[in-house]
């Protein structure tokens, strides 16, 4: 919808052809947070739950200096609401100043921040005026009601476009959520006041006068309006507007307008705004989140909890179909997708610390369970606070320091405060292609845990990262991306946004994006073969894998098929390793593939043999793909490595080649990575700094991000990009791994030997790594036959074979013990021996013969 430009708000609304009130309808106030039915049993709760009581005094103590001088001089406080009078003679009450740009760019202080204050000051005075009905209250909440309504409804707009506001004039998005939605509220706690005969004053003749009820009429039908008519739909936006939609609604007198109106929170789509109705079918599943980076995610989920038990308590609102649930069960499940330490997995703009379900978004998810009789949510709910109050890290008195809490949490949380055994050992969230394993440490130390995530994918607020993964380790993400900057800049823009800023492969220094959001749509990660599948239980505590396949796109329209194999392997309860074999191809004659390796550190150092690999100084080796230019938020210098420091590489070198990387400046103590890559001809290797990594571990959050390159000649296909990675805490004498190489066969790599020592022991195994689950490798001096995508056999110090796994396989041979699916389709399968005894978990029927002719059944994983 179009409006001409500079016209004024009366005509604005008149010319939305909505009906007109002269006065005040009958309607029972207030209706939005709270019913006059409500007042005792709020009351009562003051009085009986010391929380209650102490948020009530702090509610009031936080107001208690603006009633004061309110009280003592009502117009020398309120001309200090930074207004602007209006022309000399007319009559007219002050207004305000257009407030100049949006919410990226309005400072913490000035005209903005200070009148949101002054609103949110009069929902608060409001609220205490419901639960005290002491009319010092009702008259400092309905005189700042009054100069809001009389100011705002004579500012002038242009809705040419989309975002166009009243005070924020090019930012209604922003206006929607701190002027838009909290005037309804304060009119919704006096109206009764105002009802019976409460003056406002006026700040022209500084008498009292009668408060304009056509007026506020006015303002909450035009702000509905912009929501309706104004902005865009498929993203957040719309749910960012939902509260200010939801609030002038219910303000609205008249009681067939109310609810014509209300219905477009709830059912009814326009071309410029979403219904709840619309955003549930993303819910739809249960386990389904927000489509957009983790803080957007979290926010969105958080309003939209606040917004269903609105909806909910809302008698005459129409009900919302019971998928309703999986949008406060969203804020539980957010917190699957965090590593050990509690940081988030990092994709697109999101944070590695925050977001999730924060204890204001759950109290509301508890009590509207407990409103509804739903003990099973209330538990899923209840049980998170609980545990945290018993912590000590939640103090609901904290929490409730606004009057919505105080109003709306539960009396006390009733729930179990024992964790729920939720976390899966492999997981996914679809929409970002992020695929993760998970192997906690039987000591319950995050130091001890093991986590690694591949992901990829465009949806709002996305990066172009590639296939890209992370690898937490030592009680860090120690293999990292780089993490957001600031928006629209040089920086964020053609850096931590592209694939230079990730842990992927670029292929002919070419890889970008296209499509999409801002024009970073790249394909999404895609699971190919998983053990444990998700949700299901593993066969072993010691092995997993994720097999994942990508699309990369290059200048000129090739894309290179790209698949991407991660194995976590558990050496003992506070050590391990990983494997990524990384294969990538194109049909080009000519090519050339970078496998990049962010890790934090103050250095990478390369060793070749006994010494260090020779590096030279290469300035010209990370620079942009011909013919790519920056145009925000639109085009791209890809692939984004230009913004690489002090660049060194190699000669062709196809030996095995070791890098460490050591963060030894943490406050817990030194982290290592430390790689171990087997060579192949055509390999060149170099090094480089990064920009830092947001959100490190000081001091990483404001140094270098050393970066691994290593470059292979040709396709990665046949000849893999493959590296076993340790991480480790303290010393460097702490790894365990003594050597990984390379296992080769007819059809080139096949997987790795790696050695440890643990706990004094040797310890050897062999991690195979095949292209097909139908692939055949054997080795008759190893004495190791597979068939089967994914498998390790590792052996004691005398040779002894202790445990046999296959990830996805048919058989697994080693010196005449063998596993071995019954139906002989391929299968998960893990066989723990122990001399004569063993135990076989399979997920579906295997057997295991000793090399003594003895046979074991499986049992089903637990």
């Amino acid at each position: 919808m179009k409006f001409p430009t500079f016209v004024s708000l009366l005509v604005v609304s008149a010319g939305l052809a909505l009906p007109r009130l002269a006065a005040a309808a009958s309607v029972e106030r207030p209706l939005i947070w709270v019913t006059p039915a409500d007042r005792a049993a709020l009351l009562a709760k003051i009085e009986s739950q010391p929380w209650a009581r102490a948020s009530f005094e702090n509610l009031k103590e936080e107001v208690r200096g603006a009633v004061a001088e309110h009280q003592k001089d009502p117009a020398a406080y309120l001309r200090k609401i930074p207004t602007i009078p209006s022309p000399a003679g007319t009559g007219h009450p002050p207004t305000f100043a257009p407030i100049a740009g949006n919410m990226a760019s309005t400072p913490d202080k000035g005209a903005g921040p200070k009148l949101e204050r002054l609103l949110t000051l009069g929902v608060h005075c409001g609220a205490l005026y419901y639960l005290t009905q002491d009319e010092a209250y009702a008259k400092c909440a309905a005189d700042i009601l009054h100069v809001f309504v009389e100011a705002i409804i004579q500012m002038k707009t242009d809705l040419n476009d989309d975002n166009g506001g009243l005070l924020y004039p090019n930012d209604f998005l922003y206006e929607a959520r701190g002027v838009g939605d909290q005037i309804p509220l304060i009119y919704d706690f006096v109206q009764p006041w105002l009802k019976r005969g409460g003056a406002v004053l006026d700040l022209v003749s500084g008498q009292p006068v009668a408060f304009n009820f056509a007026h506020a009429q006015e303002l909450f039908r035009a702000y509905a309006r912009f929501a309706i008519d104004g902005g865009i739909i498929d993203n957040n936006h719309p749910v960012l507007e939902m509260s200010c939609l939801a609030h002038c609604a219910l303000a609205l007198d008249d009681a067939t307008e109310r609810a014509d109106t209300f219905a477009y929170l709830v059912s009814k789509d326009t071309p410029h705004q979403d219904s709840l109705a619309k955003v549930l079918k993303i819910y739809a599943a249960p386990g389904s989140v927000w489509p957009e980076s983790f803080q957007y995610s979290s926010s969105v989920s958080a309003r939209l909890t606040y917004l269903v038990a609105l909806v909910r308590r809302q008698k005459s609102a129409s009900q919302l179909p019971a998928s309703f649930v999986n949008i406060p069960l969203s804020l539980v499940r957010l917190a699957d997708f965090r590593f050990p330490n509690g940081e988030n997995i990092r994709f697109g703009d999101g944070p590695r610390r925050g977001g999730g379900g924060g204890a204001q978004s759950l109290e509301i998810a508890y009590a509207m369970a407990q409103r509804d009789g739903d003990a099973t949510l209330r538990q899923e709910f209840g049980s998170v606070l609980a545990r945290n109050l018993v912590q000590g890290k939640y103090d609901r008195t904290e929490s409730a320091r606004d009057a919505l809490p105080l109003l709306w949490y539960a009396p006390e949380i009733v729930a179990d405060p024992a964790a729920p055994a939720r976390l899966r050992t492999t997981d996914e969230l679809p929409f970002v292609g992020a695929v993760l394993q998970r192997n906690l440490s039987p000591d319950k130390n995050p130091v001890h845990a093991f986590m690694a995530v591949v992901s990829g994918g465009a949806h709002v607020h996305s990066h172009a990262t590639g296939m890209t993964l992370e690898l937490y380790g030592a009680g860090h993400v120690l293999g990292t991306a780089a993490g957001k900057g600031t928006y629209t800049t040089d920086e964020h823009e053609n850096y931590r946004r592209l694939f230079a800023a990730a842990n992927s492969v670029i292929v002919n220094g070419t890889s970008r994006s296209s499509g999409g959001w801002v024009n970073l749509g790249i394909d999404t990660v895609r699971p190919v073969a998983l053990e444990p599948a998700v949700g299901a239980a593993p066969v072993s505590p010691n092995y997993s894998f994720t097999l994942t396949r990508f699309a990369d796109q290059q200048l000129g329209g090739t894309t290179a098929p790209q698949e991407r194999l991660v194995g976590l392997v558990r050496t003992s309860a506070s050590t391990g390793y990983y494997v990524d074999v990384f294969r990538s191809h194109t049909d080009q004659p000519s090519q050339f593939h970078d496998y990049l390796w962010h890790n934090l550190g103050d250095q990478a150092v390369i060793t070749a043999g006994e010494g260090k690999l020779k590096l030279s100084a290469a300035p010209d080796r990370f620079v942009p793909a011909a013919g790519t230019a920056w145009k925000r938020n639109q085009t791209y210098l890809y692939p984004g490595w230009h913004f690489f420091k002090q660049a060194q590489a190699s000669a062709p070198f196809a030996g095995d080649v070791t890098v460490d990387f050591t963060a030894g400046k943490l406050a817990g103590g030194p982290a290592h990575m430390r790689l171990h890559i087997p060579g192949q001809p055509g390999r060149e290797y170099a090094q480089a700094l990064a920009l830092e990594t947001k959100e490190a571990p000081v001091p990483y959050d404001h140094a270098p991000t050393p970066v691994l390159v290593v470059r292979q000649q040709g396709e990665a296909w046949a000849r893999p990009f493959a590296v076993v990675f340790e991480p480790f805490a303290g010393s460097e004498k702490s790894a365990r791994i003594q050597s990984a190489t390379a296992l080769t066969g007819p059809a080139g790599f096949a997987g790795f030997k790696v050695i440890s020592k643990i706990n004094g022991a040797t310890l050897t195994q062999y991690v195979l790594v095949q292209p097909e689950p139908a692939s055949v490798w054997q080795d008759a001096a190893l004495g190791v036959t597979f068939t089967g995508r994914y498998a390790v056999v590792t052996l004691n110090e005398r040779d002894e074979c202790t445990a046999l796994y296959l990830g996805e396989g048919s058989s697994l041979t080693y010196r005449g013990t063998k596993l071995r699916s019954v139906s002989g389709a391929p299968t998960a399968a893990s066989a723990e021996i122990n001399g004569p005894a063993a135990t076989v978990t399979a997920g579906s029927p295997a057997e295991l013969t000793l090399s003594n002719g003895q046979q074991h059944r499986s049992a089903p994983p637990l």
